[in-house]
């Protein structure tokens, strides 16, 4: 099981990065995942034979993005 953040969806292909290392790339075709995934949604995912198995981590997705937003908003504040 490793962590992997959605880059991009790209030709029908989602665009995953592996946290440990954001150079290696998964390339998962979008129509074999059971989630409606976003770009910089974070994920487990294991593969299972052919399969992958893919689980989002809300949490961890909804800490990134407003760690994200934060650092935006901080040179707004300093005006």
């Amino acid at each position: 099981m490793a962590k992997f953040t959605l880059d991009r969806i790209d030709n029908g292909i989602y665009v995953f990065l592996w946290s440990e290392d954001e150079g290696k790339q998964l390339l998962i075709p979008k129509d074999t995942v059971n989630h409606d995934l976003r770009e910089g949604d974070i994920v487990e995912i294991t593969r299972n034979g052919d399969q992958y198995d893919i689980t989002l981590l809300e949490e961890e997705t909804q800490d990134m993005k407003d760690r994200v937003s934060a650092l935006l908003e901080k040179p707004k504040n300093k005006k």
